[in-house]
C-alpha cells in the first residue's frame, strides 16, 4: 500500500468512491471532488496502481475561546467496500496529520459517520446542537419591525460580514474561506430545486441572513423549510430570523434548523417542546499540541508551571511532552516541571476546546495530574459551549 497526495489524475477514481460511499449523483460527486482538487489538500491510498481510499481537508480558521486557530476540516473520507479493514484510513491519517502540522494547522474537525470510528485516531466528540423541527404556527410574532430582503443573485460578499460576527460569538465556530462559500454553502445539489437567500434588516442594519430550501413532506400538499445556513450578529438578528420564518405560515408546515445547544429556542417557539432534540455532530482534535498551547488564550491572574504529556495514536513514536510556564497572561516553553498533566489526545482536546473540565476528566479516570495544579488547570481551560456549524 502506498499513501500519496491526490492529483487531478485521481479525479475519476475519487468520484467513483464518493458516488458509492456517499450516494451522490454523478454531477454532485464531480463538483464535490473538483472543489477538493481546487483548494484542499488530500491523500489517496493505492495498491497495485489502483486507488481504493482517499480523504482531504479544507482550510479554515476556528474560534477557540475568542482566539483564531488555523483549522483543517477533514472531509471526503472514502474507502471502497472491498478495501476496508486493511488500515488504509489510518495510514492516510498519519500522513495527513503530519502534512497539517507542516502547513501550520493547529486543530482539526470532522463530521463523523460513526464517532467511535474516529475516536481511535484521536478525534473527540466536541460539538452538540439542537436539531429543531418547529411548527411555523408556534413561532412567536416579533414586536420589532424587520425588512426581509431577498437576494436573487447572491455572492459570499452579501453574507460574510454577518458570518464572521456570528463565528466570533460561538466557541468552536469556523471562519470560512471564500471557496467554501462557493463550493459548499451556495452549491445547489440536484435534489434541491431552488435555494432561497435572505438578508434580515433591523433599524437600517443587516442583522441576520438565512439560506433555505423547501422539501416536500409525506403529505404531498405540505412542504417544510430546511435551513441550509444562517447567521446573526445579536439578539435582534436571532429574533429576525424567526420573524422571517413566521411569514411562511401559509406556505410551510415546519422549519428544520440546527442551533447552538444553549440557544433558547423556547423563547421563540414556546409551544414546540416536543420537537427539539440533541444531536452529537462534530468531532475535534488538537493536531499540534505545542504550538496550540503557545497560541492559547491565557488568563492574566494565574501563575504556575506544568509538564504536559499527551499520547496520540497517529504519532506513537513521537515525543509529545512539553513543559510550560504560565505567568501574567503569557505562556512559554521551559525545560522541565515537577507538576505533571498526562492524558490522551482526545481527552486533552475536549479540555482544550471547553467540552470537558479537568474535574470531568478526573472523574472519568482519563488523566494523571499533580494535585497541586488542578485548580490552576481548571482556570486555564474553562468549560464553554462548543458550536461547530460547518460540515465538511
Amino acid at each position: 500500500m502506498i499513501v500519496r497526495p491526490f492529483t487531478k489524475s485521481d479525479k475519476d477514481s475519487f468520484v467513483k468512491m464518493v458516488k458509492c460511499c456517499f450516494n451522490m449523483s454523478q454531477k454532485d460527486s464531480e463538483q464535490y471532488i473538483q472543489g477538493a482538487i481546487n483548494f484542499c489538500r488530500g491523500f489517496v491510498a493505492e495498491e497495485k496502481g489502483a486507488v481504493s481510499s482517499a480523504m482531504f481537508y479544507y482550510p479554515f480558521h476556528q474560534n477557540i475561546h475568542n482566539r483564531k486557530f488555523k483549522m483543517a476540516g477533514v472531509g471526503g473520507v472514502v474507502t471502497m467496500p472491498e478495501a476496508r479493514n486493511r488500515g488504509m484510513v489510518r495510514e492516510q491519517f498519519k500522513v495527513m496529520q503530519k502534512d497539517m502540522i507542516e502547513q501550520g494547522y493547529l486543530t482539526s474537525c470532522l463530521q463523523p459517520f460513526k464517532p467511535k470510528y474516529y475516536q481511535k485516531f484521536g478525534w473527540t466528540n466536541a460539538s452538540q446542537r439542537l436539531r429543531c423541527r418547529i411548527n411555523v404556527l408556534d413561532i412567536e410574532l416579533a414586536k420589532e419591525e424587520y425588512e426581509f430582503i431577498r437576494i436573487d443573485k447572491p455572492s459570499p460578499e452579501h453574507f460574510t460580514a454577518i458570518e464572521k460576527t456570528f463565528a466570533s460569538l460561538y466557541n468552536g465556530s469556523t471562519y470560512r474561506d471564500i471557496h467554501f462559500w462557493k463550493e459548499e454553502i451556495m452549491y445547489q445539489r440536484e435534489e434541491i430545486k431552488e435555494l432561497f437567500y435572505y438578508l434580515i434588516r433591523h433599524a437600517g442594519k443587516d442583522v441576520a441572513y438565512v439560506i433555505y430550501y423547501y422539501k416536500r413532506t409525506k403529505d404531498e400538499f405540505e412542504v417544510n423549510i430546511r435551513v441550509r445556513d444562517f447567521g446573526f450578529i445579536n439578539y435582534e438578528g436571532a429574533r429576525g430570523l424567526f420573524a422571517l420564518f413566521k411569514t411562511h405560515r401559509d406556505q410551510a408546515k415546519e422549519v428544520v434548523i440546527s442551533l447552538p445547544e444553549d440557544f433558547d429556542v423556547y423563547h421563540f417557539a414556546p409551544c414546540n417542546l416536543h420537537a427539539i432534540g440533541w444531536k452529537s455532530f462534530m468531532m475535534f482534535k488538537v493536531v499540534n499540541v505545542k504550538e496550540a498551547m503557545l497560541q492559547y488564550q491565557i488568563p492574566r491572574n494565574i501563575t504556575f508551571d506544568f509538564e504536559l504529556q499527551v499520547s496520540d495514536p497517529l504519532a506513537e513514536k513521537e515525543s509529545r511532552s512539553f513543559a510550560f510556564k504560565i505567568n501574567k497572561g503569557k505562556i512559554k516553553l521551559i525545560e522541565k516541571s515537577d507538576y505533571i498533566l498526562k492524558c490522551t489526545i482526545d481527552s486533552f482536546s475536549r479540555m482544550f476546546i471547553g467540552r470537558s473540565s479537568i474535574y470531568d476528566l478526573i472523574t472519568y479516570g482519563e488523566i494523571e495530574i499533580s494535585e497541586e495544579i488542578i485548580k490552576y488547570i481548571d482556570r486555564l481551560f474553562p468549560q464553554d459551549i462548543v458550536f461547530i456549524k460547518d460540515m465538511f
